[in-house]
């Protein structure tokens, strides 16, 4: 069944994965908060023993879930966020393994409302161009903008999901930027000492780079100032009622535009988030774990 079909499930649900018998996972089609979004959970005996010929990637999940990989603008594995890429982002054919100790065991994907299936007169014409026909009569920018809101609403979910884990990511980033304690500065050698510093120097920039993009979420396009409560009162008092008004077309433009502006934004705080991981916190970690391995060496000298 496709992801589109998919009714809103009111709890957990099994959903055969691959060719073995009784192999499946958990999902929840449509969650609260994610309405174009459904949240997958893997027994952890579909790690075990496993001979199916389809292994447990994002991408064959993806399929047995009716989601196309194409429509998925976002995902999350284990809490970490990555930009969906149409389905060209490498982490579609890693394979998945089992969470690690203390990780949310959730993998989400968030999918971009199917808008020919929810509004046919949204569908794009038989013409080679992507951009909206100058004959469209107003009932059908009304229909494309009422799609273009619907997406935007479900994109600025999204937002705040993800914003939620920048904030975390920034509470963890500065309490990793510290310095070495007395027996830490004791038991490291000076190569360890010099890439602490330049750790802490990659901390600093993300921590920066954290502040920059959640700002752009907060006071953004997403904002009053962004113009967010603009296209609100325009699709309450125009698209709602379907009532004409001066400008249609490039109302119709604007709410395509904001849109985009969310994707952008999106893929953007992804981004970041990806590079806090990689590049703070995980190189953070690695030297801050060879310094201790030195410090309880010392101990045991002693």
């Amino acid at each position: 069944m496709r992801f589109a079909e998919r009714p809103v499930s009111s709890t957990w649900e099994p959903v055969a994965y691959g060719d073995e018998p009784n192999r499946f996972v958990w999902a929840w089609f449509k969650p609260p908060g994610a309405l174009s979004g459904v949240s997958v959970q893997i027994p952890p005996e579909a790690f075990r023993g496993a001979r199916d010929p389809h292994p447990l990637s994002l991408r064959n999940l993806a399929h047995a879930l009716g989601v196309d990989p194409r429509q998925v603008v976002a995902a999350s594995v284990y809490g970490v966020p990555f930009e969906g890429q149409q389905g060209a982002n490498p982490v579609w054919d890693y394979l998945i393994t089992p969470p690690g100790p203390g990780f949310d065991p959730t993998i989400s994907l968030f999918v971009l409302p199917d808008v020919a299936a929810l509004h046919p007169a949204a569908a794009p014409v038989a013409s080679p161009s992507a951009a909206a026909p100058s004959g469209s009569t107003p009932l059908e920018r009304f229909s494309r903008m009422e799609a273009a809101w619907n997406s935007s609403l479900q994109i600025e979910q999204q937002l705040a999901g993800v914003a939620k884990q920048l904030t975390t990511m920034v509470t963890r980033i500065n309490s990793l930027n510290r310095d070495l304690s007395t027996e830490e500065f004791r038991s490291a050698d000076q190569q360890d000492k010099r890439e602490w510093q330049e750790a802490r120097r990659w901390l600093r920039d993300i921590a920066t780079r954290l502040a920059r993009i959640l700002k752009d979420h907060t006071i953004g396009i997403t904002s009053a100032a962004g113009r967010r409560t603009d296209y609100e009162t325009i699709y309450k008092q125009f698209v709602t009622p379907r009532r004409t008004c001066e400008g249609l077309e490039q109302t119709e433009r604007d709410f395509e535009m904001y849109r985009k502006s969310l994707e952008t934004l999106l893929n953007n705080m992804i981004a970041v988030h990806g590079t806090a991981v990689q590049d703070g916190e995980r190189r953070a970690q690695q030297v801050l774990i060879r310094i201790s391995a030195k410090v309880r060496n010392s101990r045991a000298k002693r």
